[in-house]
């Protein structure tokens, strides 16, 4: 009888999954983590963003008031004199002052004799203390909760203003450098009427087409104001990118215009352009909070730039007001820049071959 060969068994191989074959959510968080770790301080701005945008979300959980509510303490009497009455009435409770509101037309402007008359006095300009944390304006509204819901007006300009310059100005960008010619010489001249006038000066001409400027139009004026320099660079990265090889052959094959533009130059143009569009959010927001300091801004949004104003406007006698307000600009303006210089460093191949540490 033949005798049976035996099986020799090896002691198992394994072979390591590369990181293309896992889920696309774990090759997301892969990436993630690598990002957080070699860019620290990019990482430090991603943190930032994510904060602002979740404080935005949830402003109704995070916020202690309603941002336009205003405060009001409950005050013993004081003031037995018309003289005490005024001088007192912002820090207690006076009867009188309430006859003197109802015969006075400038007290009845000046003091509210529906609160007096409740024993109750306006908060304005309170100290940092645990009913208000960062205290209150001049109006008595918490200063906490404005700076929370300011920040849903900022994100919502810097990334509708960025979205629009980004979209229409990668658009006129790609149809300029793609065809040349005439095409590229009326857009581009185009483009440099709107670089010979100042951003301020194109800003103001808007704001004359409407009587009250809201939040929407001053979005859509900002990111029309962006678009020459959007423009600009996207028809750069397209100038070295329409004589590749992979686009020679897409005409070859007969492939559209339309078509190679879309499928082949953008895609291959997409990093300096999500460069742009994540750094270009920080400035708009910083515009927008101008056009408010003016006066420019929406007359009934919550906006830090008109906060910033306010607290100009109270000179010493309220500093944290305007240091408080500075310093959520500041800090979420910062937060785009520098997550927008890593993502630079690591989506351009110029700056990959330095370590992982590029840029710092």
């Amino acid at each position: 009888m033949a005798q049976e060969q035996g099986v020799i068994q090896l002691p198992g191989v394994g072979i390591p999954r590369s990181l293309s074959d896992r889920p696309l959510p774990v090759r997301m968080l892969v990436h993630f983590g690598r990002f957080m770790t070699t860019k620290p301080l990019g990482g430090v701005g991603v943190v930032v963003i994510l904060l602002v945008i979740l404080m935005a979300v949830f402003a109704p959980f995070v916020s202690r008031y309603d941002p336009e509510a205003v405060s009001t303490t409950s005050s013993p009497e004081c003031g037995t004199t018309e003289l005490e009455a005024l001088k007192t009435a912002t820090g207690c409770y006076s009867p009188l002052l309430i006859e003197m509101a109802d015969s006075n037309p400038i007290v009845r402007l000046t003091y509210s004799s529906e609160l007096f008359q409740k024993g109750e006095v306006i908060q304005t300009i309170a100290s940092p203390s645990s009913a208000h944390w960062l205290g209150t304006d001049k109006v008595g509204r918490d200063l906490w909760s404005r700076i929370i819901y300011g920040s849903r007006l900022a994100l919502l300009v810097g990334v509708g203003a960025a979205l629009i310059a980004v979209i229409i100005g990668t658009t006129l960008g790609v149809v300029s450098a793609y065809f040349g010619g005439l095409v590229d010489m009326v857009l581009q001249r185009l483009t440099d009427a709107f670089f010979a006038f100042p951003a301020l000066i194109l800003l103001l001409l808007f704001s004359q087409v409407v009587e009250d400027p809201n939040k929407y139009f001053n979005t859509v004026a900002l990111g029309i104001v962006g678009i020459a320099s959007v423009t600009r660079i996207a028809r750069s990265a397209v100038l070295s990118t329409r004589e590749e090889v992979y686009v020679l052959a897409a005409r070859t094959v007969g492939a559209s215009d339309p078509r190679i533009m879309a499928r082949h130059i953008l895609p291959n143009i997409m990093a300096p352009l999500i460069v742009i569009f994540t750094t270009s959010i920080g400035v708009y927001i910083l515009a927008e909070a101008s056009l408010a300091f003016i006066g420019l801004g929406d007359p009934v949004a919550v906006s830090w730039g008109k906060m910033v104003n306010e607290a100009r406007q109270l000179g010493p006698a309220k500093p944290l007001m305007a240091l408080f307000v500075g310093s959520a600009l500041t800090v979420t303006v910062l937060g785009f820049n520098l997550a927008g210089d890593a993502l630079r460093d690591v989506l351009d191949p110029r700056l990959r071959g330095r370590g992982g540490r590029a840029g710092f």
